[in-house]
């Protein structure tokens, strides 16, 4: 809930999408769709709490916004087929490396939720 005008909430979220990396892929009065370029040249630790995609909904009857997001794992399938394709031709022991790829990636989700709830909570209070 929000007291907020939806004006005021779309430039809230424009300005919060307003960092290297995410693009507006659409945008009408009552929402907007982001993503994120995971392959832009920069610095890998700002992308493992970046959101790779997402949309801000706005729902003026109830005066509030309905905020969904996603990460991607395809870097981890890739690095995982890596993997298990260097193990079935060279040495089955590198398959330990799986465990540590998933649970980077479990570590990166967590952080993805909190960089998400961080920003509606910017979104939401900023005026």
């Amino acid at each position: 809930m929000t007291d907020l005008s939806q004006f005021d909430l779309i430039r809230n979220i424009l300005r919060e999408l307003d960092k290297p990396g995410y693009y507006i892929a659409r945008q009408n009065t009552n929402s907007v769709e982001f993503g994120y370029n995971i392959w832009r040249f920069g610095s890998r630790s700002e992308v493992f709490r970046r959101i790779d995609g997402g949309t801000f909904e706005l729902i003026p009857s109830a005066k509030s916004i309905a905020f969904s997001f996603y990460i991607s794992a395809t870097f981890e399938v890739l690095a995982s087929i890596i993997v298990i394709i260097i193990a079935l031709t060279e040495d089955r022991q590198i398959l330990i490396f799986l465990a540590f790829i998933w649970l980077m990636f479990v570590i990166r989700a967590i952080s993805v939720r909190d960089a998400g709830n961080q920003m509606i909570t910017n979104v939401s209070e900023h005026s």
